[in-house]
C-alpha cells in the first residue's frame, strides 16, 4: 500500500505522465494474451497468423484465428486498469496512453488519442485498391464469407494490425517516442517489456529524466531502471490506485 501511495504521489505531482500498457491489462477483460505459457502462440502458429507473406497466400488462416480472438473484442468490456487510465486522463493527470494491445479497449474506456503501436482492427483496407472498411463492416462480411472481400474490386481486406514483415506506422512511433522524451513520469503496466520498440519507451523516458514505474505480475528486463517496481496482480493495483484517486 505504501508503494502505491508513492506511485499516486508521483503521478499527482508530475506534469506529463505517459502510460505504456501490454497484454496484462487486457487479460483482465477476459482476452487471451500472446506470450504467456498459456498464450495464443501455444494454440496457433505465430509464423502464420501474423505473417504478411502467409496472409497474402492464405488469408483464411488468419480470419479463422480472428473469428476466435479478434472479433470478440467488439463485446469485451474495459478492465479496472482501462477505467483507471481514462479517469487519470479526465482529471488531467495523464498525458497519453501508449499501448501494445490491438483490442481498442483504451478508447472504449474513454481515453483520447491512444497511440496503438501495433495497429487496430477498427481500421481495415483492401490490399488491392486501398478502400477502407470499419471493424463492424468486416464482422458483417465474415458472417457470410470465409474471409472478407472488397465490394469494389474483390480484393482481400486486411485489418490495420502490424503483421510480421510490416513496419510500425512511423507517425505513431515518432509520437510515442516524443511523448517518452517529454514525460516526467512513465507508468508501465501489464507488459513483459521484451518486444521492441515498445520496450524502448521507458528507457527513453528514463534517459530524459522521467520517473519510471513498472507494475507487472512478473519481473521484466527493465526493472533495473525503474524508480518503483511492483510485482502484483493488476486488478489489485488498479483498485487500490482508483480508491486513492477518488478520495484525494
Amino acid at each position: 500500500m505504501n508503494r502505491i501511495n508513492d506511485i499516486f504521489n508521483i503521478i499527482q505531482s508530475a506534469n506529463r505522465t505517459v502510460a505504456l500498457t501490454g497484454a496484462g491489462v487486457s487479460t483482465l477483460s477476459g482476452l487471451p494474451d500472446f506470450r504467456s505459457k498459456k498464450g495464443l502462440w501455444k494454440q496457433y502458429d505465430q509464423n502464420r497468423v501474423f505473417s504478411l507473406d502467409y496472409f497474402k497466400t492464405d488469408p483464411e488462416y488468419f480470419f479463422n484465428f480472428a473469428r476466435q480472438y479478434i472479433f470478440p473484442f467488439l463485446d469485451a468490456e474495459p478492465s479496472i486498469i482501462h477505467h483507471l487510465l481514462a479517469q487519470l486522463e479526465q482529471k488531467k493527470m495523464l498525458r497519453r496512453v501508449i499501448t501494445q494491445n490491438i483490442d481498442m479497449l483504451h478508447t472504449k474506456a474513454g481515453n483520447k488519442g491512444v497511440l496503438e503501436l501495433h495497429g487496430s482492427p477498427e481500421r481495415n483496407f483492401c490490399v488491392t485498391c486501398g478502400k477502407e472498411f470499419s471493424f463492424g463492416q468486416i464482422i458483417a462480411k465474415i458472417e457470410s464469407e470465409k474471409f472478407p472481400l472488397c465490394d469494389s474490386c474483390g480484393g482481400v481486406l486486411k485489418p490495420d494490425i502490424i503483421f510480421f514483415g510490416e513496419m510500425l506506422h512511423a507517425d505513431v512511433l515518432d509520437t510515442a517516442f516524443h511523448e517518452a522524451r517529454q514525460a516526467d513520469c512513465c507508468l508501465v503496466m501489464g507488459t513483459s517489456l521484451v518486444v521492441s520498440p515498445a520496450a524502448s519507451i521507458p528507457e527513453i523516458a528514463a534517459h530524459y529524466g522521467a520517473k519510471v514505474i513498472i507494475v507487472n505480475r512478473e519481473a521484466t528486463p527493465l526493472d533495473r531502471l525503474a524508480d518503483i517496481v511492483i510485482h502484483t496482480e493488476l486488478d489489485t493495483f488498479g483498485s487500490t490506485l482508483m480508491q486513492l484517486l477518488n478520495t484525494r
